[in-house]
């Protein structure tokens, strides 16, 4: 009876979940998570999720507050057939698929608040193609040059269109197309040319006007002649800040700007100020107070343009509103209450990591005109610990802990440095370590905790260390080619003062 029973229960286990393997490569047009159900579809609601994102849904079919719940990630990239409940085709359909979008997706069923059982799994890898070719340049520059040049022979119908990944829309620029206002992305109107004898020359490149920090990307050039795909290059943009200035530089400028501003009698002014604290503190304020007098209506809103543009904090009409907020600060901004009146705009950050360093702007705007700004420069420091391991120990543990919440889909990546020389020391992606991107002397060497992520514990336990091992490692959390988490750990042998 007993081994009966045990049999129906792996029975059920197996079918209340199905899944498959979706593969496609970074830059397509849409990519379809399958899912098929042949159940009644009276009452029915299907609801698509994605494991480890906050909020995890991505898409409601035929649903009123679709907007409100979804996750603002694939706002008005997801799509579903109009008959699917008919058809029993509720296959996703995902737009402009780019490797942020990698990970585990839900096909979930309803009916008057009970979930329908099989479930359905999908995993989404979607794979990064080499870039032709990487462009760096500072913000503030008059112009840059993404390259794109062909050898065929194009007549007058073909179509060159220049797209961001990752962008909605995703249109930069379509060279001499009538309609091209209609489908450009607006933070690109007025900003972007290709060169007028591009079909005859074969020379696409695009010109970007004063590129931003909120520029920084991967752009797609894409010709196509009739539908049949004749070119496609890919280019990465990184837009950096100018270096800062020495300190008696910066103050030898302050000393003039403030001397210009009390010539001009300027009333308007942008503060900014730095803040530095280690990785591994609980809370960070980013201050502003202001003097300028603040009605009731106004909006406040923090914000960041890069690595990508990100809305941190918003507060207006008395409450904080965190429906658009970034997914990477979920939980961890808070503002003081009643900000207007005592016209204390700080921002507390909790849990503050290597990836919130950089440049911070509050606005306050009434009518989308600003009435003050303020700048705030956050560095967030990498502490460096020092473990020391003695002759003949049979392991060695190398601490990485956090109180952050890290994203299920990161990379946690331990390397090696010695002057000019790394090595990988140990690579976990995707639920399971990657031993195949190691280096040969740490093969069979290297171990990691159990769902390091989940745990907050990236600990890397070093087997049979020697001489050869000692030296600085590092270990970084990444994500979409971005380190979020950084730790660096020194590991000396005991007696050596070095």
């Amino acid at each position: 009876m007993k081994m009966k029973a045990l049999v129906g229960f792996l029975t059920l286990v197996h079918v209340s979940q199905q899944s498959s393997t979706v593969r496609v490569n970074e830059g397509v047009e849409s990519v379809q998570l399958p899912c098929q159900d042949s159940t009644e579809t009276e009452d029915k609601t299907v609801v698509w999720h994605r494991y480890g994102s906050n909020p995890s849904i991505v898409h409601q079919h035929r649903h009123v507050f679709q907007t409100l719940f979804q996750n603002q990630h694939y706002s008005g990239r997801t799509s579903m057939s109009d008959d699917a409940l008919e058809t029993g085709d509720l296959s996703l359909t995902l737009k402009e698929p780019h490797h942020s979008d990698s990970g585990v997706y839900i096909c979930q069923m309803i009916r008057k608040g009970v979930e329908l059982f099989p479930r359905y799994k999908v995993e989404l890898q979607v794979i990064v193609l080499q870039h032709n070719s990487t462009i760096g340049v500072y913000e503030g520059v008059k112009s840059v040059q993404l390259p794109c040049q062909s050898s065929w022979f194009l007549s007058k119908d073909t179509t060159v269109v220049w797209s961001r990944i990752g962008f909605n829309p995703s249109t930069v620029h379509q060279h001499l197309d009538e309609k091209e206002p209609r489908f450009q992305n607006q933070h690109y109107s007025g900003r972007t040319s290709t060169p007028t004898y591009a079909l005859i020359t074969g020379d696409f490149s695009l010109t970007l006007k004063e590129p931003q920090l909120s520029d920084s990307g991967v752009y797609t050039c894409h010709v196509h002649n009739n539908e049949k795909e004749m070119l496609r290059l890919i280019v990465r943009l990184q837009v950096t800040e100018r270096p800062i200035f020495p300190p008696e530089l910066c103050l030898m400028l302050a000393v003039c700007l403030a001397l210009a501003v009390a010539a001009l009698g300027w009333h308007k002014t942008i503060t900014v100020s730095s803040v530095v604290v280690k990785e591994g503190v609980c809370l960070v304020k980013l201050p502003y107070k202001t003097i300028v007098p603040l009605p009731e209506d106004v909006t406040v809103e923090w914000s960041r343009c890069a690595p990508e543009p990100m809305r941190v904090h918003k507060y207006c009409n008395g409450n904080n509103d965190l429906i658009r907020q970034d997914e990477f600060y979920c939980n961890r901004t808070k503002m003081q209450e009643e900000p207007l009146k005592t016209k204390d705009l700080s921002l507390t950050l909790r849990d503050p990591c290597y990836r919130d360093s950089g440049t911070y702007t509050c606005t306050v705007h009434k009518d989308r005109e600003a009435v003050t700004q303020k700048v705030v420069r956050l560095r967030v420091n990498v502490p460096q610990e020092v473990v020391k391991v003695g002759d003949w120990a049979k392991c060695v543990t190398l601490p990485f802990k956090t109180r952050a919440r890290l994203p299920a889909d990161a990379t946690v990546r331990w390397k090696r440095f010695e002057l000019y020389n790394s090595w990988t020391v140990h690579v976990y992606q995707n639920g399971q370590d990657k031993s195949e991107e190691q280096d040969d002397s740490y093969r069979d060497r290297t171990k990691m905790m159990k769902n390091p992520l989940q745990a907050g514990d990236l600990s890397l336990t070093l087997i049979n260390p020697s001489h050869g091992d000692i030296g600085a490692y590092t270990c970084t959390v990444e994500r979409d080619g971005d380190v979020i988490w950084k730790r660096s750990v020194r590991l000396k042998l005991k007696g050596l003062w070095f």
